[in-house]
């Protein structure tokens, strides 16, 4: 099966289960109709460099000059002080699943391209809604 087809039956398969239509938003991604509150898994569905921009590097180590990782938990055990109250995060537009930090707690597919970011990232206002420095 090609990479397309695999892509086209994810997709599918998540608005075919009962849990997940019942959080479906469907929208046009490039061509596509996605759910725009997509899994990790979903979204590495076609972002793996093979019909989409590949996203390996959010799977590692955070860095400044580097794209978050995800599935991470919010906040990291043991460092809550450095960062903003959940609370302050939704108010933002920043979603958590399950307590983790995933694809669209920074990416919102209603928002415009290039990057659909959930929160504008003039003046590092992205980093700076969860960190505290």
């Amino acid at each position: 099966m090609n990479r397309i087809t695999s892509a086209g039956l994810a997709v599918a398969v998540v608005l075919s289960t009962g849990s997940a239509s019942a959080r479906a938003e469907t929208v046009d991604h490039y061509g596509a109709m996605v759910d725009r509150r997509a899994s990790f898994e979903e979204c590495v569905a076609c972002h793996d460099g093979t019909i989409a921009k590949d996203v390996a590097y959010c799977r590692e180590n955070c860095s400044f000059r580097t794209p978050h990782p995800v599935m991470r938990r919010y906040p990291p055990p043991g460092r809550e002080a450095a960062y903003r109250p959940v609370e302050s995060l939704r108010e933002a537009g920043i979603e958590l699943v399950d307590g983790m930090v995933v694809c669209i707690s920074c990416h919102n597919l209603n928002n415009p391209p290039p990057h659909h970011l959930a929160v504008d990232p003039a003046a590092s206002s992205l980093c700076m809604t969860c960190h505290m420095q």
